[in-house]
């Protein structure tokens, strides 16, 4: 049976931490994802990371942290850049490890090779870079376990230019990995743009490890919930059997704060036993 945590995003971009932990606490959250735009370090020094992990364990707080979300590009033929990520993303399980996270969310990211457009890359530039964002997360894979922290590579829209065009790429990567630190984040809004929620479900099946929530009316996604098309009763077998933290990432600008609430509420009401 999941948890229902929710992401910072869903408080606005520049929401901090603490802010967010706090609201969590508040409204009765049993969850909490850092997302930036940019690295964290910078925003956690040391006493910060403390008192957010003395605050989360004392009120059982699930906490994961999602790496840098715009400008990166893991799988970049640039081998330059790629370490540049590798290392942003070791400080980040670092982050995780000082407040507790059990989880990193990582997106795959787009094509990076110099001198051809990623949405007119061609297949076997995309395969190489599949190879790059395998050997990117091998390499991160044991300072992640040394850590105890589980890096989980989020499913994306399949659009042109992306690493990821299908769930078997996805499937296939973290198999290849072959680490425990490695598993998959399921986005709910982006496998509705994409091919589907079902067969996401079915297919990550094995190493789902984090879900995103959020719905979606098949043009825009990180809506609030019940303000999109998806029926999340229908998949109520599999939310059961699901051990895990569901982070809310609806987003609702002209009513932050109320909006996720709201989301939480309606899918508690949608869900019932399944979650808690």
């Amino acid at each position: 049976m999941p948890t229902i945590g929710l992401s910072s995003f869903a408080l606005g971009v520049h929401a901090k931490p603490l802010e967010v932990l706090e609201f969590a606490l508040q409204q009765g959250f049993q969850g909490m994802e850092l997302g930036s735009y940019t690295l964290w370090p910078p925003e956690i020094d040391a006493p910060g990371r403390k008192h957010i992990r003395s605050l989360a364990a004392a009120h059982e707080i699930d906490l994961s942290i999602h790496f840098i979300h715009r400008a990166v590009a893991p799988a970049s033929h640039n081998p330059e850049r790629r370490a540049l990520h590798r290392n942003e993303l070791e400080q980040t399980i670092e982050i995780a490890n000082d407040i507790g996270a059990g989880v990193v969310v990582v997106h795959p990211g787009p094509i990076d090779c110099p001198g051809v457009a990623p949405n007119k890359a061609p297949e076997s530039v995309r395969q190489e870079a599949l190879e790059n964002l395998r050997g990117f997360l091998e390499e991160t894979a044991p300072k992640a376990e040394e850590a105890g922290v589980v890096i989980c590579v989020e499913n994306m829209h399949h659009n042109p230019g992306q690493v990821i065009q299908k769930y078997t790429d996805l499937l296939n990567l973290v198999e290849a990995v072959s680490s425990p630190a490695v598993q998959i984040t399921l986005d709910v809004g982006h496998a509705d743009r994409a091919d589907g929620i079902t067969d996401a479900l079915e297919t990550f099946a094995p190493y789902l490890r984090h879900i995103h929530m959020h719905d979606s009316n098949g043009v825009r996604d990180h809506l609030e919930i019940g303000q999109g098309r998806l029926d999340f009763s229908q998949w109520i077998d599999k939310w059961r059997d699901y051990p895990f933290m569901m982070v809310l990432e609806s987003r609702n600008e002209s009513d932050l704060h109320n909006s996720v609430v709201r989301s939480r509420d309606r899918l508690r009401d949608v869900l019932g036993p399944a979650v808690r």
